[in-house]
């Protein structure tokens, strides 16, 4: 489990993680329990790209989710 404060620390440092990686949509937070329980989620289009994406990064754990293309109304 990781709190919000830990989870928003930790975005950046993945976000950095996976700035050339192909496939990546979106980076955010998302709570996944109670309200002390809060993970990185990573949106891809693929589930190749799940491969480069790390399971944990500075104690928070990342949830992938598989969204497809991306694209404007």
């Amino acid at each position: 489990m990781a709190t919000i404060d830990a989870a928003r620390a930790a975005k950046p440092a993945l976000r950095d993680t996976l700035a050339r990686v192909e496939g990546i949509t979106g980076v955010g937070l998302a709570q996944r329990g109670g309200p002390a329980d809060w993970v990185l989620q990573v949106n891809v289009e693929t589930v190749s790209a799940r491969k480069d994406v790390p399971p944990l990064v500075d104690g928070v754990p990342v949830v992938v989710r598989v969204v497809g293309a991306v694209r404007a109304l």
